[in-house]
């Protein structure tokens, strides 16, 4: 069975029972909640989240094209039907205009599931587009604050707002960098963790038996734990996860381009979940902006030491010469006190 959350705007509760019905047939563990006022759907659509809304056409308190404004409005791309009893064309395509995505007759709902399965499909496609197209601007963001000179901080708290944005499933991440020595991961950015957590858990030591970043540093690869509250890598903090309501962990190495590891990237959840496919696609492919941000860094921090190094001993070269200049004038002086020929002749 495939869950599904309905949200119904349906004034008849036999109605309401011979959609549910014909949706389980066709396959679907339906969590459906029914409302029948304008203001009752305004307050499902903020306060829950819906896979597909299903909407007669005419109830006692306004229609289906009121209804499609109200969902217009809250801005969320959510697919509606309208199943309604028997109406003239000019309705059918009048509620099209306005937004809806099919029309269903109630006396032909065994059109209603495949009609389900086409919409939920061609809003999944939209909403994958929209996520490489945010993808895309993201990186050229990225690209173009590593290319200007930009902090590391400021780049890697950009990467981190950009991923939480994106997630549609209330994500909060962070970014850890490993020390000179590569033994343990320090804090990069973690804007949205409350700041006690990633104060206790810093510096993380790598090591496979140490929670998604400390083992994705170890072993190379990224590291999927659904559930950190019931995990052994999580075992010592584990009151600590409780306390800030942390369910779920994934993490993925950052590397140089010399695949040496730099860092990690976690992203935490609310609840116990795995990513998805794509979700964790995208983590990786932001993972890597990571680390030519971190590279460019690092590179540019040592080549200002050299350049203060050299710095230095041209200043120390400077000054021992001057010094050397200085005793050479004070031999002539003294030559020449005691009326005796110079022996350094003058440098001007």
């Amino acid at each position: 069975m495939k869950p599904l959350r309905i949200l119904l705007v349906e004034d008849s509760d036999d109605d309401a029972q011979l959609i549910l019905r014909c949706l389980q047939r066709h396959g679907y563990a339906c969590t459906i909640h029914q409302v029948m006022t304008p203001q009752a759907l305004e307050q499902a659509l903020a306060s829950h989240s819906w896979d597909i809304i299903l909407c007669d056409y005419v109830m006692p308190s306004f229609d289906a094209l009121a209804a499609l404004a109200i969902v217009s409005r809250h801005g969320e791309d959510i697919p509606v039907i309208i199943v309604s009893g028997t109406v003239g064309e000019d309705v059918a395509v009048a509620s099209l205009k306005h937004g809806a995505q099919d029309y269903i007759l109630k006396q032909n709902l065994t059109r209603l599931g495949p009609a389900v399965d086409s919409e939920l499909g061609a809003a999944s496609a939209r909403r994958y587009n929209r996520l490489l197209e945010a993808i895309a601007a993201s990186h050229s963001e990225v690209l173009e604050m590593i290319l200007n000179g930009s902090a590391l901080t400021p780049i890697l708290n950009h990467i981190v707002h950009r991923i939480e944005k994106l997630s549609q499933n209330s994500a909060l991440c962070s970014i850890f960098l490993t020390n000179e020595a590569g033994t343990h991961l320090i804090s990069g950015a973690s804007p949205s963790l409350p700041e006690e957590f990633t104060r206790q858990i810093t510096p993380l030591p790598v090591g496979a038996e140490i929670g998604s970043c400390g083992r994705a540093a170890a072993l190379k690869q990224s590291v999927i734990i659904e559930d950190i509250t019931q995990h052994p890598n999580w075992a010592s903090v584990r009151p600590l996860l409780l306390q800030h309501g942390l369910g779920a962990c994934w993490s993925v190495p950052v590397f140089s381009s010399g695949r040496e590891v730099v860092g990690t990237m976690a992203v935490y959840y609310r609840t116990p979940r795995a990513p998805t496919t794509d979700e964790l696609r995208w983590v990786e492919s932001a993972a890597k902006l990571v680390g030519v941000a971190i590279e460019r860094c690092r590179s540019e921090v040592r080549i200002r030491e050299q350049l203060n190094e050299l710095l230095r001993w041209q200043n120390a070269m400077l000054n021992r010469e001057d010094r050397v200049q200085q005793l050479k004038g004070e031999v002539n002086e003294l030559l020449l006190r005691l009326e005796e020929p110079v022996r350094y002749p003058s440098q001007a």
